[in-house]
């Protein structure tokens, strides 16, 4: 009876005071493989870091080197040399700039929207040189809000004439859209 009473109080204490301490000990030997785990990757992350700057440095210094912003210091001097650019690519192409008309500067997250409002006149052929040019070139710009009308001139098409002999000749509008980096 004694040998029951003393293995009744060892497998009592062995169920209250020695499993519960061996699940925690299991429990902490778990949590520290996976700390561990992490700081060996956080370690390898660490270890790229000069990597990583120099390459960001490099992507930096290459958005600097190209000119695909819009020049200038301000928005305004930005604004006049896209309307420059803009009038020598329509004269180029065979067009007529009627217009250009500056819309307001515009903060987009970390740049500067500047647009410009061009009204000219053209065939289709000038007016796809003249869009290819822009959209093309450097700085990036984009094209927004084009409207294209047809001039007509005093003549009537006779019915049953040529598709030829009608002057293809177009009023259009568009906004020129660029960036330039605020600051």
């Amino acid at each position: 009876m004694a040998l029951a009473l003393l293995f009744g109080v060892l497998a009592f204490l062995y169920l209250v005071v020695l499993m519960p301490l061996l699940e925690i000990g299991g429990g902490y030997a778990d949590s520290i493989q996976d700390l561990e785990f992490r700081l060996q990757r956080f370690r390898k992350v660490a270890a790229e870091k000069d990597h990583w700057l120099a390459r960001l440095e490099e992507i930096k210094q290459r958005g600097k080197d190209k000119e695909e912003f819009v020049s200038g210091n301000t928005a305004a001097l930005a604004s006049a040399d896209l309307q420059t650019m803009i009038k020598k690519t329509v004269t180029d192409a065979g067009g007529e700039l009627i217009s250009t008309q500056v819309i307001p500067e515009r903060k987009e997250q970390q740049f500067t929207r500047i647009a410009v409002k061009v009204r000219m006149t053209g065939s289709t052929v000038v007016l796809r040189d003249v869009l290819y040019a822009l959209e093309t070139g450097n700085p990036i710009l984009f094209i927004e809000n084009l409207n294209l009308r047809p001039i007509r001139i005093g003549q009537m098409r006779r019915p049953g004439a040529k598709a030829a002999s009608v002057p293809d000749n177009l009023s259009v509008d568009f906004d020129v859209v660029g960036y330039m980096r605020a600051g």
